[in-house]
């Protein structure tokens, strides 16, 4: 009797319920069948910037690096021209300083000159005095 049972309740239960899923390209098809198809991102919110296409975007970028290039050669050049002019202030002023020293040198040594002199005067003086 029990083997009767199980028979007319397997006969009696219902079948499962399969649900055909269109395969994808690689022939797998998912198990999630209440999920659905995936689509494409809407790019509605995303900032234009990215919706460009590539080209426009790696133009944009090239005028950016020549703009910017020339700006640093701007910049270069006046920092150039600035450092010039540094440079020719510092030598004036190293010139001028060094002019000043050989001034006091040549002023010290014609003072000791004329020290020596006088004292070569005052003893000329004592002997033919």
């Amino acid at each position: 009797m029990p083997e009767l049972n199980a028979e007319a309740s397997s006969s009696t239960s219902t079948a499962p319920v399969t649900v055909s899923v269109a395969a994808s390209r690689n022939g797998r098809t998912p198990g999630k069948a209440h999920k659905g198809d995936k689509t494409a991102v809407k790019r509605s919110y995303i900032s234009n910037s990215i919706k460009t296409p590539f080209e426009k975007r790696r133009e944009r970028d090239r005028q950016q690096e020549a703009m910017k290039a020339v700006e640093k050669e701007l910049k270069d050049d006046k920092q150039a021209e600035k450092d010039r002019k540094v440079s020719i202030i510092k030598e004036r002023r190293e010139r001028a300083a060094e002019k000043q020293r050989m001034e006091d040198m040549k002023a010290k040594m014609s003072a000791k000159k004329l020290q020596r002199m006088k004292k070569r005067q005052g003893r000329t003086k004592k002997i033919n005095g």
